[in-house]
């Protein structure tokens, strides 16, 4: 794949950053040095919060949150972060929560879900559960689920086990469990800032086994998606996960529900950093923020 041809300068250059910070080969890092580095990549990117946007810490059950809010909110968006399950916390994604809340005029509450190896399937699913479970029993207030990578699989299997509750769903980059021998796993196994070696071992450490390249894993495995909510995705175009998106898109469809998905074509995985500096991630966060808006408001754009 001619990565020089399909990446525009100015990702290049986010992807150049971030591999000084986060190499793309981190096989032989421990994994307090990854999460060490990963901090420092996302304090290097971060940016001050919005003025208006307030934020403050809470606990739901045993699970931290971080709840934003920039006034009255008809609706709150649980934010699930990625990282593979194996890094990321409250701090990693701030300032991409803050400026969904900004972007929305929505209240967003930030989940600190437990990590693996340390903790692992299903817990931190269970702790997703939790806190979507106590803003649900707070009011009647709706609830959106949204997360990027690892995290929009934390929000896919939150809405399959609550069916009926959350009003709709936003997945940014998911990685939903598609057979790691086929589609955008081949084409792009060994795609900036995301390989297809890697997704493995973000899934073996999780599911704390081996796993089977030729089978899907849930969602993508589950013969019944119960009642999915009005889903949006949006897919990076240089990522192995790629083609999970359309994949997951017609189950959805197959099972009566509403879904729309784009794909955001010339970006790596992990785009949401690039926000500020990359016009094609510029445009596809406005994507993004606008799903977010109108699903949390019972409107279908597509």
């Amino acid at each position: 794949m001619d990565y020089q041809k399909l990446i525009e300068k100015d990702t290049w250059e986010f992807i150049k950053k971030t591999q000084s910070f986060y190499p793309d080969s981190r096989s032989n890092i421990s994994l307090d040095e990854q999460r060490r580095l990963y901090t420092s990549l996302c304090q290097h990117f971060a940016k001050d919060r919005p003025t208006g946007v307030s934020a403050e810490d809470a606990i739901y059950g045993s699970v931290k949150t971080r709840h934003y809010s920039c006034g009255t909110s008809p609706a709150r968006v649980m934010y699930i972060h990625g990282g593979g399950f194996v890094v990321g916390n409250l701090d990693s994604h701030d300032d991409i929560c803050a400026e969904i809340c900004n972007k929305t005029q929505l209240d967003v509450i930030a989940v600190d879900y437990r990590l693996a190896p340390e903790h692992k399937h299903p817990a931190a699913l269970e702790d997703c559960l939790q806190v979507f479970d106590a803003l649900s029993a707070e009011d009647d207030t709706p609830v959106l689920l949204a997360g990027d990578s690892a995290g929009a699989w934390l929000s896919a299997m939150t809405s399959i086990q609550r069916p009926g509750k959350p009003v709709g769903q936003v997945l940014i980059y998911p990685m939903l469990g598609g057979a790691l021998d086929q589609g955008s796993y081949v084409t792009h196994a060994n795609a900036p800032l995301l390989s297809t070696e890697q997704v493995t071992t973000y899934w073996q450490t999780y599911f704390d086994c081996p796993l089977d390249r030729q089978k899907l894993t849930p969602p993508m495995a589950l013969a019944d998606l119960g009642e999915c909510p009005p889903t949006f995705m949006l897919a990076a175009g240089c990522d192995p996960l790629a083609s999970d998106t359309p994949d997951f898109a017609e189950k959805i469809r197959l099972a009566g529900g509403k879904v729309a998905f784009q794909t955001a074509e010339g970006l790596p995985h992990g785009f949401l950093r690039a926000r500020h500096t990359s016009s094609g991630a510029k445009e596809s966060f406005a994507t993004i923020t606008a799903a977010v808006a109108a699903l949390a408001h019972g409107e279908w754009l597509w």
